[in-house]
């Protein structure tokens, strides 16, 4: 029998002067905070953790001899129902440990209900989910609490220990429990429920809290007061019974479920089409005078040409320019197909099948390679490639579990794609231009780069010095044609048909986001439609090539964003004007993501101060705090304990024809200290940071403000709920920078059309949308909807009848 608690007094230090780390496993289910609960032990422990998911194997089938290398466990929180065996997968094995093999474990949310079930708790639904609400709970003040009176801690549960369910005559089967905190939830306007909110086991070294210490909401220094609390016990508990952990086990021992794969040798053939391309970025420089990103795109690439002109973060717009190294690539999730095309020469075409990993060994090993050491000071961009990646290209990347069932666990069945608009082709997954020649505009200073990593181009009398030559010789006053591209784009778009998303399917699908939530299978769904526009094909080949760009201007011109591009790419061409950044990296250390979530349409009566009040409501928070918490464990998993600040969180900013709330968060790259979820990776010890843009990138896609939490099981069910593909919609589109930068925007505010020149019709679809959590209302995100749809939409109405 093991030692009451009552006789542990919790003095033993966590670690002894100057000795190695102790070691505490981990178990993952798949939540999309994990990353920060590993980081917060580490840092407040100073332990080593290691990670496993539940359903995982015990490494060579001994459960027992494994565990001995760790001083504790701590289960994590997830998505399901504890009730459900596949929800919990491993944590069931170690409540049913023997006395003699007993070390501490710790339960957060999924893994508390895991504990009270196995005691004789029922685990049952709420009368409303509380998920990302931010309250006061009141504790016992002793054990894990010793030192806590009330603390405000995070909340994300759909389902509750249910002590009033237990009859008298079970009320003695968890007597061995004993519940240390609790919440008062209002069940009506005058009855209330306490909710238990932390239990330990009376003789078992068995702890669990309901609610997320880790989320940065949560009161930083009393959860940490918490876990050192629970460390002291636990390590005198090993004290008492005389456990010692063998040491920690090899970081091979458990690895993520990465895709193991050869190199492709496709790489090769890239790093060939690239050899024009040198270490350096020679420069030209002067002030901008006239010239804009548009301008200056319509002087160097000829209409209907691979262009890509993107504007980052309303600072830098990069225009590329095309030379004879120019070439494109393309990629396929479903054909899983690598296609190259060479842009000028021979115009050569090679296709290559690939796999989605071995895609970014590709990407990695060519801007290793063909990696820019100097350039302008000035521009962010020195080279590389501009594109975007879609939004299957990034559930491809998700961790999906061995066993990824996609079957709801909700009564109601899932809803069919019941839209009648027209059918319309899925563009590349991934399609990416190498820029060799590029154009950067500082917006801020003035300042015009013209650049190039083809060493020729450095000479006197070159495409440099022709280039500077061109803009200081040529001005753009007089270039106004506004009138006569109003004219041109209303005559096709007065003969548009446009396919809207039916009110009554859009709210079912709402019904249905409601019951995967109130089934605790999602905290956040990020539900969205799509808008199709049939326009004819204008007659002649001029009109045909530069419709598109016209397009955008006009976007531009209506709705300016910090994120605006466009993008002509084969059969692609996107217009957008993205209020959202997705990531940013530096070409030193920093990461940055800035996620979107709660808008307000900005009227003539509608003020910053109003916007402000109406998004600190509890709905609109909760929706911004549960993406803040999931980009905090994305980039926790690359830049691990320490690396990771919230800089700005839950801040209402004007974003041209809405308020938005934006969370920022920075992350450090430490290539000796990497994250959880790279440190098996070899490449991330590099010190080129391209490698760590990159490999970020892979690990964040899709975009989180675009799927809700927790991030696997959402997209799991958006997908059945949706019944469709959102294509580059949701994705992101920006640069890879060959000097170590990149930047990339969430596809939100944007149009695409994957329709060849020779069809009569061309379909442009618009993606709008927005987060169903427990507290939204249909009519309210129906309108939510259209609101952002009308931000786009209304660019494809002839101005006559606006």
């Amino acid at each position: 029998m093991a030692p009451l608690l009552g006789d542990w007094d919790g003095s033993t230090p966590s670690t002894t002067p100057n000795g190695p780390s102790k070691s505490v496993l981990y178990v993952d289910a798949y939540d999309s905070f994990s990353y920060n609960v590993v980081s917060m032990l580490e840092e407040t422990l100073g332990v080593k953790v290691t990670v496993m998911t539940i359903d995982s194997e015990w490494p060579d089938g001994n459960m027992h001899e494994f565990l001995r290398h760790y001083e504790a466990i701590v289960l994590g929180p997830g998505p399901g129902n504890p009730n459900l065996p596949k929800d919990v997968g491993i944590m069931r094995d170690i409540w049913n440990l023997q006395d003699t093999e007993l070390l501490p474990i710790f339960g957060i949310c999924l893994g508390f209900q895991s504990l009270c079930l196995h005691h004789g708790v029922p685990i049952e639904r709420l009368p409303y989910p509380l998920h990302g609400q931010v309250h006061r709970i009141s504790t016992s003040s002793s054990d894990i609490f010793r030192g806590l009176s009330d603390i405000e801690v995070t909340l994300y549960h759909s389902l509750y220990a249910n002590l009033d369910a237990l009859s008298h005559s079970q009320v003695s089967s968890v007597d061995e429990l004993d519940f240390l905190a609790w919440f008062s939830l209002e069940k009506d306007s005058v009855r209330r429920k306490r909710i238990p909110m932390a239990v330990r086991h009376r003789q078992k070294p068995f702890w669990g809290v309901q609610f997320h210490p880790e989320s940065c909401k949560s009161e930083k220094e009393a959860c940490k007061q918490l876990l050192q609390n629970w460390w002291a016990m636990a390590l005198s508990f090993n004290k008492i019974i005389g456990r010692e952990a063998y040491g920690a086990l090899p970081e091979t021992i458990i690895t993520p479920h990465d895709e193991t794969s050869t190199f492709p040798d496709i790489a090769y053939d890239m790093l060939r089409w690239s050899s024009s391309t040198s270490p350096a970025s020679a420069h030209r420089s002067l002030q901008r005078g006239d010239w804009t990103a548009e301008t200056i795109s319509e002087a160097f690439n000829k209409p209907g040409s691979p262009t890509v002109v993107f504007q980052s973060d309303n600072r830098f717009s990069i225009v590329s320019i095309p030379s004879p190294g120019s070439w494109r690539l393309e990629y396929s999730v479903e054909q899983q197909k690598l296609t190259l095309y060479q842009l000028s020469g021979d115009c050569q075409i090679l296709e290559k099948s690939l796999t989605v990993a071995q895609l970014w060994d590709a990407l990695r090993y060519l801007m290793d390679m063909k990696k820019v050491s100097s350039g302008s000071i000035d521009s962010p961009f020195w080279g590389g490639f501009l594109g975007y990646f879609s939004y299957e290209l990034g559930l491809s990347c998700l961790p999906h579990p061995k066993e990824s069932a996609q079957t709801s666990t909700s009564s109601d069945p899932p809803v069919e794609n019941s839209s009648s608009g027209p059918h319309v082709e899925d563009p590349p997954d991934v399609s990416l231009l190498w820029c060799e020649r590029s154009i950067v505009v500082d917006n801020k200073t003035g300042n015009v780069v013209a650049q190039s990593t083809r060493a020729s181009d450095e000479f006197a009398g070159k495409w440099l010095d022709e280039t500077l030559q061109l803009l200081n010789g040529q001005s753009q006053s007089v270039k106004s044609t506004e009138k006569s591209d109003l004219e041109f784009l209303d005559s096709i778009l007065r003969r548009g048909v446009i396919s809207f998303p039916e009110e009554m399917d859009y709210k079912e699908r709402i019904a249905a986001c409601d019951a995967e939530l109130e089934a605790g299978e999602s905290y956040e769904l990020c539900l969205t439609a799509e808008t199709s526009i049939t326009l004819p094909v204008p007659a002649a080949e001029s009109d045909r090539a530069v419709f598109p760009w016209k397009l955008y201007r006009r976007l531009k011109k209506y709705n300016p964003a910090r994120y605006s591009g466009f993008a002509n790419l084969g059969l692609v061409k996107i217009v957008s004007s993205s209020p959202e950044c997705f990531l940013d990296w530096d070409r030193k250390s920093t990461l940055e993501m800035k996620p979107m979530k709660g808008t307000v349409r900005k009227t003539p009566d509608m003020t910053l101060a109003q916007a402000k009040e109406i998004l600190s409501s509890t709905k609109e928070m909760a929706e911004n705090l549960m993406i803040a918490d999931l980009i905090r464990h994305d980039l926790y998993g690359i830049c691990g304990p320490g690396g990771v600040h919230v800089e700005k969180l839950l801040a209402v900013e004007d974003y041209g024809h809405v308020y938005s709330m934006i969370t920022h968060v920075k992350g450090k790259i430490r290539p000796d200290q990497p994250g959880y979820s790279v440190r098996h990776i070899p490449q991330f010890k590099s010190t080129n940071m391209a490698i760590h843009g990159l490999t970020t990138l892979q690990r964040c896609l899709p975009p989180g403000s675009m799927t809700g939490a927790p991030k696997e099981r959402s997209c799991m069910h958006l997908k059945t709920i949706e019944g469709r593909k959102r294509g580059i919609y949701s994705g992101v589109m920006g640069y890879l920078d060959l000097g170590g930068g990149g930047s990339f925007a969430v596809m939100i505010r944007m149009a695409f059309t994957c329709s060849t020149d020779q069809e009569k019709e061309q379909i442009w679809r618009i993606g709008a949308g927005g987060a169903i959590t427990t507290l939204s209302t249909p009519e309210g995100e129906w309108q939510e909807m259209l609101t952002k749809l009308r931000t786009v939409g209304n660019i494809f109405a002839p101005f006559d009848s606006q």
